[in-house]
C-alpha cells in the first residue's frame, strides 16, 4: 500500500502520523467477527493437542493485535468446548478453578492427560488375536 497519499493535506507530523496509525492499525470488524467466530467453531479433531492449541492460540493472539482481545477465562471455554470428549473428566475439573489458566499451564494439563489417555491405550490393547489384528502384532505388543 502507497502511504504517501494518506499524509497529504495534513498540517503537522503528529496528525499525519495518527491518520497513518488510524489507517494502517485498524482491523474491520467482519475480520475481528470472523475470529470470534473461527474460535467458536474451533475443534480438536483428530489433531493432536499442541496443534490444537497452537490454533486457538494463533486466533487469540490475532484478536488482542486487532485491539478486541479477550479474557483467559473466555479462552479457557473455548478451548473446553472444542477439546475432544476424551478430556471432559480433566474439563470438569479444571473449570472449577477460581482463576482461569494461562496458556501454559492450560496446555500442559492437557498434555499430560493426552499422554496419559495413550499409555493408558496401550496397556488397554488387546493380547488375545481379534478380528482385525493379525496374530503377527501380538509378537510386538508383549
Amino acid at each position: 500500500m502507497e502511504v504517501l497519499h494518506l499524509v497529504i493535506g495534513y498540517q503537522s507530523s503528529c496528525s499525519a502520523w495518527r491518520a497513518l496509525e488510524h489507517t494502517l492499525a485498524s482491523t474491520s470488524n467482519s475480520r475481528i467477527i470472523q475470529l470470534h467466530g473461527s474460535l467458536q467453531d474451533l475443534r480438536q479433531g483428530d489433531e493432536l493437542v499442541t496443534q490444537f492449541m497452537q490454533k486457538a492460540k494463533a486466533l487469540f493472539d490475532e484478536l488482542a493485535a486487532a485491539g478486541r482481545p479477550i479474557s483467559l477465562k473466555d479462552f479457557n471455554l473455548y478451548v473446553f468446548y472444542g477439546i475432544r470428549g476424551e478430556f471432559k473428566d480433566l474439563v470438569t475439573s479444571l473449570i472449577t478453578k477460581a482463576e482461569p489458566l494461562s496458556y501454559a499451564n492450560l496446555h500442559s494439563h492437557l498434555l499430560t492427560h493426552e499422554f496419559l489417555h495413550k499409555s493408558s491405550a496401550a496397556i488397554h490393547a488387546p493380547l488375545l488375536p481379534t478380528p482385525n489384528t493379525p496374530s503377527s502384532a501380538l509378537v510386538t505388543q508383549r
